[in-house]
C-alpha cells in the first residue's frame, strides 16, 4: 500500500512539475502563430499598397495613396513624397515622347522579417513589369520593360491598418526627380491629347534586323543573351540564379553597372570579347576575385575603350542633343554596343543595348539597380545629365 501511496505522489509531482512548462511550450506556440498570422498579413499589406501605387502610374490617382502612408512624422510623408514625385516623372517622361503605359505591375520576395515593437520591417526585392503604346501606332504594340529595387520598408498599426511607416529604396528613377514635388494638391490628367515634346525619329528595326550577322570581335547575340539572363530580374530572365557567383557583386560598394557591362562583352557565356592586361578579372572561390580598374570603374572602362580602339564614341550630348539627329545615330547602333552616363563631367554610370522597341527606341539593361529592356534614356532626366553613346567595333 505505502508503494502505491508513494507512487501516487511521484506521478502529481511530476503533473505539477511539468504543466508549468507545457503551459509555457503552449504560450509560445502561440504566441509563434500569432507573430506568423501578423507577418502575413503586413505582408499582404504591402503587396496591396504596392499594387495601389502601381495602378496609380496608369490612372494618376495621387490622392489614394495619402491612406497608406503614416504621414504623421517625417519618414512616412517624405516615402508619400517619393512616390508621388515618381509617378509624376513617368507620367511627363511619356507625354513628351508621345507614350501610353498600358499596364504597370511588381511582385515582391521577402528577403528578411524583423519585428519591433509595434512596427513590422521587410528587407525585400520587388520587380516591377512596365507596358507601353505609342499614342501614333494604330496596331498599339506593346512595348515591355522591367525594374528591379532593393527596398527595406517598414509598417506600422493604426486603427487596425497597416500603413507605411518608412520605405527606403534604390530608386532608377531618383536622378531625374528634382525637378518635381510631393504635393498631392489633385489627381495626374492621364488621357490628354497634347502633342509629344520631342520629335522622337521612327529607327524601327525587325527583330530579324537586330539579329544580323554583326561585323565584331565579340559575339553580339551572345552578350545580350548573357545581360537578359544575368539581368536580376526573375520574370524577365527565368534564371534562378540573380548573378552569376563567380563574379564579386559590388552593388552597395560602388556599383555593379560597369562589371555586369563587362562581364556580358568578356565572359565566354556572353560576347567572349578577349581580355588583356589592362581589362581583365581574376577570379576566386573565396571571395569572389576582383576586377582591375577598367573592368569594374564606369570612368576607367570609357577611357579603356576608346583608347584601346575597342569602342568609339558616336555622339556625346543631352537627351535633346541625340534624338534631333533623325535616326543617325540611333540607326547606327547594334546590339551589344554601349550608352555611359555622365552627371556633368563625371562618368557614372554604363549600359548594353539588348533590344529596340516598336519604333526603335533603344533599350538598355543595367545593374546596381536592375534595369531589363529599359528605354535608355528613363531615370536620366537632370539637364546636367550627358550621354556618350558608344560602338562596339
Amino acid at each position: 500500500m505505502k508503494k502505491y501511496k508513494l507512487l501516487l505522489k511521484l506521478l502529481l509531482i511530476m503533473y505539477f512539475l511539468t504543466c508549468p512548462y507545457q503551459n509555457i511550450i503552449a504560450k509560445a506556440e502561440n504566441e509563434g502563430n500569432k507573430n506568423l498570422s501578423t507577418t502575413e498579413e503586413a505582408k499582404n499589406a504591402v503587396e496591396n499598397i504596392y499594387f495601389v501605387r502601381s495602378s496609380a502610374f496608369i490612372d494618376g490617382n495621387i490622392k489614394t495613396l495619402e491612406s497608406y502612408y503614416d504621414t504623421s512624422q517625417n519618414l512616412g510623408k517624405w516615402s508619400l513624397e517619393h512616390e508621388v514625385r515618381r509617378i509624376k516623372y513617368l507620367n511627363t517622361w511619356a507625354k513628351e515622347r508621345g507614350m501610353k503605359f498600358d499596364e504597370v505591375s511588381s511582385t515582391i520576395k521577402v528577403r528578411k522579417t524583423i519585428n519591433t515593437k509595434g512596427r513590422i520591417k521587410f528587407l525585400l526585392d520587388e520587380y516591377y513589369k512596365f507596358q507601353y503604346h505609342y499614342k501614333d501606332d494604330e496596331a498599339k504594340t506593346p512595348n515591355v520593360f522591367g525594374v528591379g529595387i532593393i527596398h527595406s520598408v517598414e509598417l506600422a498599426k493604426k486603427s487596425s491598418k497597416w500603413l507605411i511607416y518608412s520605405d527606403w529604396y534604390t530608386d532608377c528613377f531618383e536622378d531625374a526627380l528634382k525637378a518635381y514635388t510631393g504635393d498631392i494638391k489633385e489627381n495626374i490628367a492621364i488621357d490628354d491629347n497634347s502633342p509629344p515634346i520631342f520629335n522622337i525619329p521612327n529607327c524601327y528595326k525587325s527583330p530579324e534586323d537586330q539579329k544580323k550577322a554583326f561585323s565584331s570581335k565579340f559575339n553580339r547575340l551572345k552578350a545580350v543573351e548573357y545581360a537578359d539572363k544575368y539581368c536580376g530580374i526573375p520574370w524577365a530572365s527565368g534564371n534562378t540564379e540573380k548573378y552569376p557567383k563567380k563574379y564579386k557583386n559590388f552593388t552597395g560598394v560602388g556599383g555593379n553597372c560597369t562589371n555586369y557591362v563587362s562581364q556580358c562583352l568578356g565572359d565566354k557565356e556572353g560576347g567572349g570579347l578577349k581580355a588583356d592586361s589592362t581589362w581583365f578579372y581574376v577570379h576566386s572561390p573565396y571571395s569572389g576575385g576582383a576586377g582591375s580598374k577598367a573592368w569594374v570603374n564606369a570612368d576607367g572602362f570609357k577611357n579603356y575603350l576608346i583608347y584601346s580602339g575597342r569602342g568609339r564614341v558616336l555622339k556625346r550630348g543631352t537627351f535633346k542633343d541625340i534624338v534631333n539627329t533623325n535616326c543617325t545615330i540611333i540607326s547606327q547602333l547594334e546590339l551589344g554596343d554601349l550608352i555611359c552616363y555622365a552627371k556633368g563631367r563625371d562618368i557614372d554610370h554604363f549600359a548594353i543595348i539588348t533590344g529596340f522597341d516598336s519604333k526603335g527606341y533603344p533599350l538598355i539593361n543595367s545593374h546596381t539597380t536592375d534595369r531589363y529592356h529599359v528605354p535608355w534614356d528613363l531615370g536620366w532626366g537632370d539637364k546636367n545629365i550627358y550621354f556618350h553613346i558608344i560602338k562596339m567595333r
